[in-house]
């Protein structure tokens, strides 16, 4: 008897209590329709002290919409129930969002439920998936691209969120409003085949059972589960892991891809799409962007959207904003009077005699740091310097290197942040770059013992970075 192993199955699982308050989502369909009755049967039978409420979502999206409502409203007053109802139109919703139609539906009635379950002051939101249900999604998500958490499926609690009927197929619950003689109402999209939900129900699944497996709905149903299980002891490892990992909060959130390189690839997987998740708000990261965002090396960038990009730099991956590339300038500078650039960025430059110096104080004299300041020998430089942005292809000759390197890859194995990067300019002697700030002084340009006057050229104001 179907009421029978609907109640042993709820009490075995634990899905609700005797007294919880339920908000049960009714379509209108078969398997809704047969889940308010179920319910119905238990408060009248066993379990008086349970309370429930009816939810109907108008997404208006077929031409008989609106008499499902009615028929669900009627249904609730024959049954003497509460009634919450909503509507939207999902097709808007879909094209403003970029969404297909059956997400756009799913996103817009979740969000109808959980108000509705707050004002009723629900325990539980009850929907009626069923195992027919589950193994549609199972194979859709296999079909699309999944991992462990894909074929989970549709998950049996998740949060406040039951379906009570996930371990009975269809027809069983077909045949239980026939014997009932209960009424229900037929969704016509149910047999357009434009949906590849309904093309593996009335054609891929029935090939299944009759070439392959007869039990195929059941088996799938059994592989969600345990797919489930296992889920839950890899989400738990994870959650242990995390702390280790990541630094800072979700506004400013940094994974340490350097100690996933020597994690297994299932866990770090798991990791990244968390960090996904957290960082830019990707629902459901596939395979391709978390192998993507392992593979980055230092300096490469992982864009989602308009504006969301992740940049790895020292090994940790972090969010930056996606900016403007800064206004191409060049400018001419003598160092008479101070430089100061729209970044925030100001030079000043002043001429130290060497011979004036006493002996003893010639090497102390010079504090060294190439971010804030450099020393040129005088003679070799030709006033005025022209100041500019870096350029792609930018070489020259570091101090005490052979030969030229890109200013790219000095910066990058300066470990200088990215945001940083565009905003620092790029110092030239007659086409020569002599010095761009966080880096060492050219070779060409260095001082040496027979230097008699040193131009040095000293940072102010630090550039200001971006808040990411």
């Amino acid at each position: 008897m179907i009421y029978q192993k609907f109640k042993n199955f709820v009490e075995a699982g634990k899905l609700f209590s005797p007294q919880s308050r339920l908000l049960v989502a009714v379509s209108g369909g078969q398997d809704s329709v047969a889940l308010v009755h179920l319910l119905v049967e238990l408060k009248k039978k066993d379990w008086p002290q349970l309370q429930m409420a009816l939810a109907h979502f108008n997404h208006k999206l077929r031409k008989s919409a609106d008499e499902d409502e009615l028929f669900v409203r009627n249904l609730a007053e024959e049954l003497g129930l509460k009634i919450f109802s909503g509507r939207a139109d999902v097709k808007d919703f879909a094209r403003k969002k970029q969404l297909n139609l059956e997400e756009a539906a799913r996103l817009k009635r979740y969000e109808f439920l959980r108000k509705a379950a707050g004002k009723f002051e629900d325990d539980y939101i009850l929907t009626a998936h069923t195992m027919t249900d589950q193994a549609e999604t199972v194979l859709m998500k296999i079909f699309r691209g999944t991992g462990l958490e894909g074929l989970q499926g549709i998950r049996l609690k998740a949060g406040n969120i039951v379906r009570p009927l996930l371990l009975f197929d269809r027809q069983e619950l077909e045949d239980y409003l026939r014997e009932n003689h209960l009424e229900f109402r037929q969704d016509e999209t149910n047999e357009d085949e434009r949906f590849l939900r309904n093309k593996i129900r009335l054609k891929l699944i029935p090939i299944l059972e009759k070439e392959f497996d007869p039990a195929i709905t059941s088996h799938l149903t059994e592989a969600a589960l345990i797919a489930q299980g296992e889920n839950e002891v890899l989400s738990q490892l994870v959650e242990k892991i995390w702390s280790k990992v990541k630094h800072g909060d979700s506004s400013h959130l940094e994974l340490n891809l350097q100690r996933l390189e020597r994690m297994p690839p299932g866990l770090a997987r798991r990791l990244v799409r968390k960090y996904l998740k957290a960082s830019l708000g990707l629902e459901s990261p596939t395979f391709h962007q978390t192998q993507t965002v392992l593979a980055l090396k230092d300096g490469q960038k992982f864009s989602w959207g308009r504006s969301k990009v992740l940049v790895r730099e020292a090994g940790w991956l972090r969010k930056v904003e996606k900016t403007k590339r800064p206004k191409t300038f060049s400018l001419s500078w003598d160092g008479r009077s101070p430089l100061r650039l729209a970044n925030g960025l100001e030079f000043v430059a002043r001429f130290i005699s060497v011979r004036k110096l006493p002996p003893a104080r010639r090497l102390r004299q010079f504090e060294f740091d190439d971010a804030k300041r450099c020393y040129l020998d005088a003679s070799k430089v030709t006033l005025p310097l022209e100041v500019r942005n870096r350029r792609p292809g930018d070489k020259y000759q570091p101090l005490g290197l052979c030969g030229q390197k890109k200013i790219k890859e000095c910066l990058q194995e300066r470990k200088i942040p990215q945001a940083e990067r565009d905003g620092l300019p790029v110092f030239l002697s007659a086409g020569k770059i002599v010095w761009v700030p966080g880096l060492p002084v050219s070779e060409e340009f260095k001082v040496i013992p027979s230097t008699e006057n040193i131009l040095l050229i000293s940072a102010l104001v630090e550039a200001e970075v971006p808040a990411d």
